[in-house]
Order: C-alpha cells, then structure tokens, then sequence
C-alpha cells in the first residue's frame, strides 16, 4: 500500500466534545475503519463534530458516510471551494458555528450590464 492511498483519523475529546479529524482519503477500506472511529466516539450528552479540511479525496462509500455523519447530527468541519461543494451537495444546512469557509474572502459579484437589461 502506497502512503497516499492512507487516511489518518486523529480523535480529539473533552466532557462536551468528540472531534473525528480526518486527513487523506475517505476510499476503500479507510471508509470502514472511520465508521468504527465514529461509532466508538458516540457518546451521551457530547456533541460531535467532524473535521474534513484536510481530506484529498473521497469515494461513493465515502460520499454516503458523510451524510451519515450529518443524519446523526455531527457537525462537518470544512473548508475550501470543493470541500464545501461536496457538503452542500450531501447535507441541507450546515452546522451552525462549524462549517469553515476558505479563508479567502470574495467580493460581493456585481450584475454585469447585460445581466442587468435581462431583469428589467
């Protein structure tokens, strides 16, 4: 097995908190072996919270446990413009407070003359 085809699961936990954080690829067996990691960090009366922001890669199985994640209630860390799309694409709404955005901010668009016509 090739070090870039690992997923590295670090599990931060406090009395309110358990935080999965996962870096490299969500694919293959990795997908499994996160699920466990999740479920051994269920714990009554301790928020969970899943941070993606450095995942490179996730496959279907890994598509279809972050929604799980987000069924549950987890809160899902993320950051970046793919990161985020692929989030927005699994969940309704993001977790209030969790949910980081690049940390590049961007103009507000502004309609360009023609967008402008069209809506007059």
């Amino acid at each position: 097995m090739h070090i870039d085809d690992m997923l590295r699961i670090t599990i931060h936990e406090d009395s309110k908190v358990s935080r999965l954080e996962l870096a490299g690829k969500l694919e293959g067996p990795w997908v499994a072996e996160t699920e466990k990691a999740w479920r051994a960090s269920l714990h009554p009366d301790q928020k969970i919270e899943i941070d993606l922001r450095q995942l490179t890669s996730v496959d279907n199985a890994g598509r279809d446990l972050l929604a799980a994640f987000h069924r549950s209630g987890a809160c899902l860390i993320v950051e970046g413009v793919w990161m985020t799309a692929l989030i927005g694409d699994l969940t309704s709404q993001p977790c209030e407070g969790a949910v980081v955005q690049s940390s590049r901010q961007k103009a507000p668009r502004r309609p360009t003359s023609r967008q402008l016509e069209s809506k007059k």
